[in-house]
Parts: structure tokens; sequence; C-alpha cells
């Protein structure tokens, strides 16, 4: 199994932009440079070659349109406006890992704090709504102990005045697939934390494996900001083109299997 999903990652990440980009470069000055190769050979290397410098261009231009298309799909969710019910919030999983020296709370990368960030919120709302709830996190790191990963949880929420009872945490899931199937054991009524981008291609899961959940987007990206700039080629946008090439890879995939 993991053999399957590190081949996966792999094969994924080929066709990422930039490596995409540098294999089709690559090949194309191969064919260019080739001593033995005709003009056939030349026409296709010319031809890769500008394929190659285009798809940078629209990339490098046009990655947060590429983006906006996943991230305003789903609207932020107003917990003062649910009905009373039971909730479990699950938080689906990125980076950890327990490093010595720094606050526990800060044991999470970047995107997962804005995902915790995010189910804090709404639990701080149903609490002062008097509504039960209790949070659920995807936490992997496979070099941590469990307690590292425990601490780590409940030095965040203290933040928010949410006592550890709860609080827990899913340390089995390897993917957003076993994710979803994990959260779909929760008791109560499901809402899912991720960041706006992730949210289409997890609700997406959520509906092919019966989870039903509110989407809960931890992040959500502006439409006009940078006036001229935003004509000019930028690596943040060649950034925002290979996290929507990854998205869309991985709903491509739930298509097929």
């Amino acid at each position: 199994m993991m053999f399957l999903l590190m081949a996966k990652k792999l094969i994924a990440r080929l066709l990422f932009p930039v490596p995409f980009l540098l294999l089709v470069l690559a090949a194309a000055l191969a064919l260019l440079l080739w001593p033995k190769g005709g003009k056939r050979c030349r026409t296709a290397g010319k031809a890769l070659l500008l394929a190659g410098i285009a798809l940078l261009l629209i990339g490098s231009l046009c990655g947060r349109l590429m983006l906006l298309t996943l991230t305003g799909v789903h609207p932020v969710l107003r917990p003062e406006e649910l009905p009373e019910e039971h909730y479990s919030i699950v938080v689906a999983g990125h980076g950890f890992h327990a490093e010595p020296g720094v606050p526990p709370e800060r044991w999470f990368d970047d995107e997962m704090q804005l995902r915790l960030h995010e189910a804090a919120r709404i639990g701080r709302t149903l609490k002062e709504r008097e509504i039960p709830f209790r949070i659920v996190a995807s936490i992997t790191g496979r070099h941590d102990a469990p307690e590292r990963k425990r601490e780590a949880l409940e030095a965040f929420f203290r933040h928010y005045g949410i006592p550890p009872e709860q609080l827990s945490f899913l340390e089995t899931a390897l993917n957003s697939r076993q994710e979803v199937l994990a959260f779909r054991k929760e008791p109560g009524r499901k809402i899912l934390v991720s960041e706006a981008y992730h949210m289409p291609r997890l609700m997406m899961l959520s509906k092919r494996y019966g989870l039903d959940a509110l989407p809960a987007p931890a992040t959500q990206i502006g439409g006009n900001g940078a006036g001229i700039l935003k004509f000019v080629p930028s690596a943040e946008n060649l950034s925002d083109c290979e996290r929507a090439v990854y998205e869309y890879l991985g709903m491509l995939e739930y298509l097929l299997f």
C-alpha cells in the first residue's frame, strides 16, 4: 500500500507544472541538439520548445485564476446559523513535526494551522451557543509519537478555550480518501474543514463515500488585487497553478478509480 501511494505521488509530481515543463524543454533540446536527428526531429524540437514556453507563460500569468475556480466553489461556513444538533468538526490533515524548542501549538505547518484556526472559530461559536461538538483532526506525522500529537492539539485549542475532552485525532489516514472514510465513522453531523482550494476535491470524495458533511473552507482568495501587476508573470502565479493542477489531478483520479 505504501509503495503504491509513493508511486502515485511520484507520477503526480512529474505532472506538476514545473517538472512537466522541464521534461518538455529537455525533450525539445534533445531533439534540437541530436546530431543524427533529421528535419523532422528539429521540427518536433522547435514545436516542443514553443509549447514549453507557452505553458510557462500561461502558468505564470493565469495560475491565480486557475486556483480561483476551486476557491470560489464553497462559501465560508457561518456557525451562528447552524441548527442545534451534535457536530463533529473534522479537519483534513497536513504537515506536522514535533520540533524541540518550538511551542507545541507551532508543530503544525502553516496550512494545518489555518485549518485548525477555522475549526476553532467554528467550535468557539458552537460553544457560545451551547451546541455539543467535538473536533477531530487528521495528524499523520509518522515519526512522531501519539502523545506529542495530543500535546500539540491540546496546546493549540487551549487558546480558544476548547477543553481536551472535546478533542481527538486520527493518525492512520495517509491520503484524503482514507480521511473521508475515517471521518464517516465520527458521530453527529460532520463539518469538514480544509483550505478552500482543497474543499471541492474533499466534497467530491464525501459524496462518493456517503459522508454527509458541511464544507468549511479555511481560506478564501480574493479576486482582483494586484492591478496591472497581475498581467506580469510571477512565481506566485506558478505556485497557484501547481496547487490547482494537483487538485484537478486528484479529482481526475477519483473519476477513474
